[in-house]
């Protein structure tokens, strides 16, 4: 008995302290429209959730100290009605007239990633751009290195036409440009959020969310991943090559590098590793392991 009051007190004590250490972050997020500019310059609608009042095609990677709060305010900087809410949590689903802005909080005790996006007129606001990620983890744990993937698809016809209000069609979807936080190959190679860079010996973390419309099948050369939290739950500590990566999934990776070289990675199917027709214009990175 004794020893369980002892074990019961030091498990307060743990959860007192832990609660003294969290803290309340804050950030603000804005819906922004503009031009998505691909890899062979051609330019179509698309829609975001940035950092700041200017559009910028990439959506804003959310990082939120496990323990922490996080008070979120989002601002619908468009014309027309829009959204907010988290895939698979409950009650953060908002609407946000133009102009108008919500603030929600949250926080988990558990190293993870989320999917923020805009469910108004969904999937349509959705395919145009308005997904990110939410990221939990040990932030003050440097010796990780950290990197954020956002995969996604695009059709340069149906981005012309959807802000028309014309009708598609997603069972005859035929994307013909790919990217990796709004970047494809070789731009993409100047992603430092993106393209890994470590030693050997290093934990190397990968934040994952495919916020397209098709499925992806995300291949490493050199190396087996672990996934240390994936939105299917039954993937967790999964350990293997290639994940496919249904849309609006999220998934974080680990792998320690064994060995040194570059390695690359990219979608299984070679349709993604273009861009506009052209090859490896697509989701294609070379990361490099000393």
């Amino acid at each position: 008995m004794q020893k369980k009051l002892v074990a019961y007190s030091l498990f307060v004590i743990a959860l007192t302290a832990t609660n003294q250490l969290a803290a309340l972050s804050r950030d603000t997020i804005y819906i922004n429209r503009g031009f998505f500019t691909t890899v062979d310059t051609i330019s179509f609608p698309y829609l975001a959730f940035n950092k700041t009042t200017t559009f910028n095609n990439l959506n804003t990677v959310l990082r939120v100290e496990i323990y922490d709060t996080l008070e979120l305010t989002v601002v619908n900087n468009d014309s027309i009605p829009h959204g907010f809410d988290l895939k698979g949590v409950s009650g953060y689903k908002l609407g946000l007239f133009p102009g108008a802005s919500a603030t929600v909080k949250l926080s988990s005790n558990l190293r993870k990633a989320i999917c923020y996006f805009d469910p108004t007129d969904y999937p349509l606001n959705r395919y145009m751009g308005l997904a990110g990620m939410i990221c939990f983890d040990d932030f003050g744990n440097k010796k990780t290195k950290r990197f954020y993937w956002n995969l996604k698809d695009h059709d340069s016809t149906y981005n012309k036409i959807i802000p028309f209000g014309a009708t598609v069609d997603f069972n005859t979807y035929y994307p013909n440009y790919f990217t990796i936080n709004g970047l494809s190959f070789p731009q993409l190679q100047n992603d430092t959020t993106a393209v890994i860079n470590g030693k050997i010996g290093d934990t190397i973390r990968i934040f994952c969310l495919n916020s397209g419309q098709s499925s992806h099948s995300i291949h490493f050369h050199g190396f087996h991943t672990k996934a240390i939290y994936h939105s299917q739950i039954f993937k967790i500590d999964w350990e293997k090559d290639t994940w496919g990566t249904p849309s609006m999934e999220t998934m974080v990776l680990e792998f320690v590098p064994d060995k040194s070289g570059k390695y690359s990675v990219h979608d299984h199917n070679l349709v993604a590793v273009s861009g506009g027709g052209v090859h490896p214009n697509g989701m294609f990175i070379i990361m490099s392991i000393q």
